[in-house]
C-alpha cells in the first residue's frame, strides 16, 4: 500500500525554564485508505499531534512525512501551497470568514490557486 503519512520519533516540547512534553517518541503510519482515529484522554496530545501532523506546530525533533515529503523543509511561501493543495481540514468549530458568502469561503482556495471563475462556479455547484 502507498504510506501517506510517516511520523518518526516526533517529540514536542513546549516551555523554556519549565519544560512540558506534549509528545513523547510518537512513531505513526498511515496507508491510503486507512481510517484513523485519535483517542485518549483530556491533555493527552491530541491536539498536539493533530497540529504537528497538519503544520500548524512544527515538533520540537522527529521527521514528518506526508505523501513522502516532509513539508517542515519548505519556505513559508511553499508551506503555504503544500498546506491548500494537499492538506484539508474539518474543524469542530466553523472557520468560515465572516466578510465573504459560503460560496466565496469553499472557493477561496481556488481564488488563491488563480483558477478560472467558470471553474469556481463549476466546482460550486457540484
Amino acid at each position: 500500500m502507498l504510506e501517506i503519512l510517516k511520523l518518526n520519533h516526533i517529540y514536542k516540547i513546549y516551555g523554556d525554564k519549565v519544560q512540558h512534553s506534549a509528545l513523547k517518541d510518537i512513531n505513526l503510519s498511515i496507508e491510503k485508505g486507512e481510517f484513523v482515529g485519535i483517542m485518549g484522554p483530556s491533555g493527552s496530545g491530541k491536539t498536539t499531534l493533530l497540529n504537528v501532523i497538519s503544520t500548524i506546530d512544527a515538533p520540537t525533533s522527529g521527521e514528518v512525512l506526508i505523501n513522502g515529503e516532509n513539508p517542515y523543509k519548505l519556505d513559508s511561501s511553499e508551506l503555504a501551497l503544500f498546506r491548500r493543495r494537499k492538506l484539508g481540514f474539518v474543524f469542530q468549530d466553523f472557520n468560515l470568514i465572516d466578510t465573504l458568502t459560503i460560496g466565496e469561503n469553499i472557493i477561496l482556495p481556488l481564488t488563491l490557486d488563480g483558477q478560472r471563475v467558470s471553474t469556481m462556479d463549476k466546482k460550486l455547484k457540484r
